[in-house]
């Protein structure tokens, strides 16, 4: 269960309580992304007094991510994996709109904003996004289903969404979400999420036959594999 609230020093700040976590705790996710997880039994509450006791933590943190993965413009020629991007800058515009076509990403705007400002910037991304789910939701499962296949696992539904925490992961009824974010990877990354999700099918947990039967399949590149991911964040936020 999610709740969003707004914090007068940290904007926007996402209450993620779950049966998983044994205690509280906070994270910031590049470019300001603050998070408090609770354990089911908090009350929002304390996740909010969580809160205000790691504000000297959150404030030097979020000062670190800027400094380390500050925010990318995404101004043409970016593009996705079917989609470019195209901003017009129209005297006639009054307000900036955004909209997906088959092959583009379409931002309008008066002529008096720069592309480079807040306002068109949060319309590219939300047209990226818009654009990214489309041909995640066309590729992805396609790829489950073909490595599946090939190694042998039976898995329930697959869906993608637009998670910015985990790349993907397996349910006790073994059905896959993956992040729509990992169309932005190279492919050899995208088929070590989904074989190590495939993996959990089998395995509920990250003990040693787990690793073995992912080290297997990926004939001995997992923990390779593992350090080149992590060292990935995307690039729409």
């Amino acid at each position: 269960m999610k709740k969003k609230v707004k914090h007068p020093l940290f904007g926007e700040v996402t209450l993620f309580r779950t049966g998983r976590a044994k205690r509280l705790s906070v994270s910031v996710r590049p470019p300001a992304q603050v998070r408090v997880t609770l354990p089911s039994v908090c009350q929002w509450r304390e996740g909010l007094d969580f809160l205000a006791a790691k504000e000297t933590w959150i404030m030097a943190t979020l000062e670190k991510v800027a400094r380390t993965h500050p925010v990318k413009l995404l101004l043409p020629p970016y593009a996705t994996l079917h989609h470019t991007l195209r901003i017009d800058r129209s005297a006639n515009a009054t307000d900036v709109s955004c909209r997906v076509t088959a092959s583009e990403i379409i931002v309008v705007c008066p002529a008096s904003l720069e592309p480079s400002s807040t306002k068109v910037q949060n319309a590219v991304r939300a047209g990226v996004l818009r654009a990214m789910k489309g041909e995640a939701r066309e590729i992805l499962p396609v790829m489950v289903e073909e490595l599946a296949t090939r190694y042998g696992f039976r898995y329930g539904s697959v869906t993608v969404r637009a998670s910015r925490s985990r790349w993907g992961s397996c349910s006790s009824r073994n059905d896959i979400s993956l992040s729509v974010y990992l169309i932005r990877l190279p492919r050899r990354l995208i088929e070590y999420v989904i074989i190590h999700e495939l993996c959990h099918t089998r395995y509920k947990d990250h003990s040693p036959k787990f690793h073995a039967l992912v080290d297997s399949i990926l004939q001995g590149r997992e923990n390779e594999l593992r350090k080149e991911l992590m060292e990935y964040t995307t690039d729409v936020v």
